[in-house]
């Protein structure tokens, strides 16, 4: 089970930081928010990438720009104390979610934690996502490595921090075309992940839906379970399908895997990508 949910974890991570992408975050925004986020699982706030996951996009764009804000301020090292107007969005992620001021009481380690996931994960792990979109890289740009932590009390005396200006609004392009979700999507069987149950332990449409729902979004369009003919007889469904509202899901929760194994309610759950010539049963 604690492999399963490793594998959950860095799948949630890639689908939201395609996610992002996809909706027009700077790259650059979305590696800093990404680093910042598992930087926060570290620190003991389970589950954070699910929770985004759960919210829609303009949520999630003002926690990106909240994350590199917070990333900026924490880079000067300044001895000021922080405002809690920095971080409004993030803090709606848990019950009972630290102060901003608790949570950085050491700013230099909390920087150098920080820097170390973004080099050694974001730029490595994510930079291979985006490669495998067809993402055009520029090396030394958005994949340079954020610098060393330097001393606190390094700054010239009499600097000051720049203050961090409130969020004005999502790093999105104003003269990108319109998206159409309906007419510009892909094709439906390459938004599907065809399901296999184990023999005995079947799995209900809402049953289904609601596990990818509350782990990776809102991203379901519709689940399909095959019940054998005839239904009278009662015998137990083996195999279905869901249909994600976008190609790069299925993609992103597989993980470079041919399959995967979740488990929903208790009841183990296989999944691989949907094969056309096997669709004869579906509807």
């Amino acid at each position: 089970m604690a492999a399963s949910s490793s594998s959950d974890e860095s799948s949630q991570r890639s689908v939201l930081f395609v996610r992002m992408i996809h909706f027009g975050i700077e790259v650059g925004v979305a590696m800093k928010a990404m680093a910042f986020w598992i930087w926060l699982e570290t620190q003991g706030f389970q589950e954070i990438m699910r929770k985004i996951l759960l919210h829609d996009d303009r949520f999630l764009t003002l926690l990106a720009k909240e994350a590199e804000d917070i990333l900026s301020f924490l880079k000067q090292l300044s001895k000021n104390p922080i405002s809690p107007d920095l971080m409004r969005f993030t803090p709606k992620l848990a019950e009972h979610f630290l102060s901003l001021n608790v949570i950085l009481a050491d700013k230099e380690n909390a920087l150098k934690g920080i820097t170390e996931i973004y080099n050694g994960v974001c730029c490595v792990v994510l930079k291979d996502i985006l490669e495998r979109m067809g993402k055009q890289i520029i090396e030394g740009n958005v994949f340079s490595p954020l610098q060393k932590v330097k001393k606190l009390g390094s700054e010239k005396d009499g600097s000051r921090a720049k203050p961090i200006a409130p969020y004005a609004g999502s790093r999105l392009n104003p003269s990108a075309k319109e998206w159409n979700p309906v007419t510009e999507r892909a094709a439906e069987e390459n938004r599907c992940l065809f399901l296999t149950f184990s023999n005995g332990y079947p799995l209900t449409e809402s049953q289904i839906s609601r596990f990818f729902t509350m782990n990776y979004g809102s991203c379901v369009e519709r689940v399909y379970v095959h019940w054998p003919e005839p239904k009278d007889q009662g015998a137990p469904p083996l195999f279905g399908k869901v249909v994600f509202t976008a190609s790069y899901i299925p993609a992103m929760i597989l993980n470079g895997k041919t399959e995967a194994k979740f488990w929903v309610d208790a009841k183990p759950l296989w999944g691989k990508r949907f094969k056309p010539k096997k669709r004869s049963g579906y509807k």
